[in-house]
C-alpha cells in the first residue's frame, strides 16, 4: 500500500466523526483568519502612529484585537479539545478494528507471529497514530491555510517580493520528498524492530519459570538487551535525517528572511513600500516560513505515522478470516460425525491425516488413541473447524463442515483441551464462558459432574473468587476439571476429550468419568487419552498410525489382532503380564 493511499485511509477514518472534524476545521479556520488578521491589524496600527493618527481611530483598532484575540482564545481552546478527542476516537476505532480481525481470523494464520508481536500491533503501532491527527492534520489544515492566506497578503503587499519567497517552496519541497522516504524507511524498521523487542519480553515472561529453572537469566537479557540495542539504532537513524531535513530547512528559511529584509528595506527606501507595509510584509513572510519549517516535522511525525499505520492495516486488511458456510445445522443436532477420505498437511512433506474413512454414530462414545504426534489433537481442530481438510469430506449430521454457518458448528462442538486456558477473573466467569445466561441450577449441576466441588469450597468466595491470569493459582488437574465444568455448562451435541483428564490421578479420573457417564451418554463424545485405563472404559477404540486408521475394535480385539495398539501400551501392559501371564485387560 503507498503512502498516498494510507493517507488517504486514516483520513476517511477521521471522517467518521464528521460533527468534530467540522467544527474543528472551522475552528481552525477561525485561528487562521483572525492571526493574518491581527498582522493587517498591526501595518494599520504602525501606520496610524507614524501618520499621527486620531485617538479614535486608534481605540478602534485597540478594540478589534482585543475582540480578535478572545477569537483566538476561544478558537485554541476549542481546537486543542476536538483535537485531541478526534485522535482518541482515531487510536480506539483502529485498535477495535485490529482486535476484531484478529479474533475473526484463523487460528494457523495468528499463531504465525508471536503473541509479543501481535501485542505491538494493537499496542504500540495504534498507539503511534496517537499524534496524527494532533500534529499531522493540525499542521497541514491548521497552518496550511495561515500559508495560503499570508501569501495572499505578500502577494497583495508587493508582488515581485513575494514571488521571490515562493521559490522556496519548490526547494522545501525536494527536501521534504526526499529525506522523507528515508524517515519512512526507517520508522518501519523501527516498529518492526520494537515488535520483536515485545515479542521477546513476552516470550520471556511466559517461559521465566524455565528461565530460572535452567538458569538462562544472563542469556535472555543479553538477548533482549541486543533486540533493544537494534531497535535504539534504528530509531536513531530515523532522527539523523529528521534532524537533518529539519536544519536544512532551517538554513532555506532564514536565508529567505535576511533576503526579504534586504530587498524590502531597499523597497521602503525608495518610497515603492511604506514602513509598516514592510512590517506587515515581514510579519506575513514570517507566518508562510515558519509553516515551511515545521513541514519538515510534519514529515517526520507523518511518515512515523505512516509506518505504523501500514502495520495495523496489515492486519485489518489480511485475507485469512475463518470461513463459514452458509448452511444451517439443523435443530436438535443429532452429533453424528463421518470421515471420508479425509487428509491433512502441516507441512507439504510430513502427512498428519492420510485418507481417513471414520464413522461416529450419534450418541456413541470413541476413543481414539496414536503415539504423540500422530494426529489426535488434528482431529478434534478439525471437528471444531480450527482447520479443514485438504482432500475429503468431514460430514456432521450429513452436511460438509466447510458448507456449515461456523457458529453453528462451534456451538454444537466443544473440545477440552489437555492444557486448557483459564481467565483471570472470578471462577463463576469461567464456568459460563460462552454460556452467559447459564443458570445457577445448571452451573452447580457442572460442578458436581466435574469433581470441582472441593475446590469451589476451599476457594474463598466460592465461584466469585478471583483467578489469577492463565490459572497460575491453580494447579493443573484443578484447571482441567474447570474446563470440563465449563464443557458440561456449554452443554454441546458434540464433546471431544482431547487429554482433558491427563493431569488428574488415576482414582480422580475413574471418579469424575464415573460420574460423567451417564451425561456422556446424550451426546457423541471423542476421547483421546495415552492410559490404557481411560479408554478400557469405552466398547470402541480408534488406533492411528502413519495418519491411517490402523485398529478399529474393542481393547480386547485390539489387544489380539492390532499390532500398533500393544505397542502403544506395550510399557502399561507389561507389569500386568508379569504377574498374571496370558491375562488380557477387559
Amino acid at each position: 500500500m503507498s503512502a498516498t493511499d494510507i493517507f488517504t485511509r486514516l483520513v476517511r477514518e477521521c471522517w467518521r466523526f464528521p460533527g468534530r472534524l467540522l467544527v474543528l476545521l472551522a475552528s481552525l479556520m477561525s485561528l487562521g483568519a483572525v492571526q493574518l488578521y491581527l498582522t493587517w491589524i498591526i501595518k494599520l496600527w504602525a501606520e496610524g502612529i507614524m501618520g499621527h493618527a486620531e485617538g479614535a481611530a486608534l481605540r478602534v483598532l485597540m478594540q478589534r484585537a482585543a475582540l480578535l484575540t478572545g477569537g483566538a482564545v476561544l478558537a485554541i481552546f476549542v481546537s486543542r479539545y476536538l483535537l485531541n478527542s478526534l485522535n482518541q476516537r482515531l487510536v480506539e476505532q483502529l485498535r477495535n478494528a485490529v482486535h476484531e480481525h484478529l479474533l475473526v481470523m484463523e487460528v494457523s494464520a495468528v499463531r504465525r507471529l508471536q503473541s509479543g508481536e501481535w501485542m505491538s500491533r494493537v499496542f504500540n503501532d495504534a498507539g503511534a497514530l496517537s499524534g496524527f491527527v494532533r500534529d499531522v492534520l493540525n499542521r497541514l489544515v491548521g497552518e496550511g491555510l495561515l500559508l495560503i492566506g499570508a501569501i495572499t497578503m505578500m502577494f497583495y503587499l508587493q508582488w515581485r517580493l513575494a514571488l521571490a519567497v515562493c521559490l522556496l517552496v519548490p526547494l522545501a519541497g525536494l527536501l521534504l520528498h526526499n529525506l522523507g522516504l528515508r524517515i519512512r524507511q526507517r520508522g518501519t524498521a523501527a516498529q518492526q524492530a520494537v515488535g520483536r523487542l515485545a515479542a521477546t519480553l513476552t516470550e520471556q515472561l511466559f517461559g521465566l519459570t524455565t528461565i530460572k529453572g535452567f538458569q538462562a537469566e544472563a542469556f535472555e537479557h543479553t538477548r533482549f538487551a541486543r533486540l533493544n540495542s537494534r531497535y535504539r539504532r534504528q530509531v536513531m537513524g530515523s532522527e539523523w535525517w529528521t534532524a537533518l531535513l529539519s536544519s536544512s530547512i532551517w538554513l532555506i528559511t532564514g536565508l529567505g528572511l535576511l533576503g526579504i529584509a534586504w530587498y524590502g528595506t531597499a523597497q521602503t527606501l525608495s518610497g515603492r513600500l511604506t514602513a509598516g507595509g514592510l512590517l506587515a510584509f515581514f510579519l506575513y513572510a514570517v507566518q508562510t516560513v515558519e509553516p515551511l519549517r515545521r513541514l519538515s516535522e510534519v514529515q517526520s511525525l507523518l511518515q512515523r505515522a505512516l509506518a505504523a499505520a501500514a502495520r495495523v492495516y496489515e492486519v485489518i486488511d489480511a485475507p485469512a478470516v475463518e470461513a463459514s458456510g452458509a448452511t444451517g445445522l439443523p435443530e436438535p443436532v443429532r452429533g453424528e460425525l463421518r470421515f471420508e477420505q479425509v487428509t491433512f498437511r502441516y507441512r507439504p512433506d510430513e502427512p498428519v491425516l492420510e485418507g481417513i474413512d471414520l464413522c461416529i454414530a450419534p450418541g456413541e462414545t470413541v476413543a481414539v488413541v496414536a503415539a504423540s504426534g500422530g494426529g489426535k489433537s488434528t482431529l478434534a481442530n478439525l471437528v471444531e473447524r480450527f482447520v479443514t481438510p485438504l482432500d475429503g469430506r468431514l460430514l456432521l449430521d450429513g452436511i460438509d463442515v466447510r458448507e456449515l454457518r461456523l457458529a453453528d458448528v462451534r456451538r454444537a462442538v466443544c473440545v477440552v483441551e489437555q492444557t486448557p486456558f483459564i481467565f483471570s477473573g472470578p471462577l463463576l466467569d469461567n464456568l459460563r464462558y460462552g454460556a452467559w445466561h447459564a443458570d445457577r441450577e445448571r452451573i452447580d449441576a457442572a460442578v458436581a459432574l466435574a469433581g470441582l466441588a472441593p475446590l469451589v469450597s476451599a476457594l474463598p468466595g466460592g465461584t466469585d473468587a478471583l483467578l489469577e491470569e492463565a490459572g497460575r493459582d491453580l494447579s493443573g488437574g484443578q484447571k482441567q476439571r474447570i474446563a470440563l465444568a465449563r464443557a458440561i455448562v456449554r452443554d454441546p451435541a458434540v464433546l471431544v476429550l482431547d487429554e482433558a483428564t491427563s493431569a488428574l490421578d488415576s482414582d480422580s479420573e475413574e471418579r469424575i468419568l464415573a460420574q460423567l457417564e451417564g451425561w456422556l451418554q446424550r451426546r457423541t463424545v471423542l476421547v483421546m487419552a495415552h492410559r490404557l485405563a481411560t479408554i478400557s472404559r469405552f466398547r470402541r477404540v480408534v488406533v492411528l498410525e502413519g495418519g491411517r486408521v490402523v485398529g478399529d475394535g474393542s481393547v480386547d480385539d485390539l489387544l489380539r489382532t492390532c499390532s500398533a495398539f500393544s505397542r502403544l501400551f506395550a510399557g502399561q501392559l507389561a507389569p500386568l503380564g508379569a504377574s498374571q501371564p496370558g491375562a488380557q485387560v477387559a
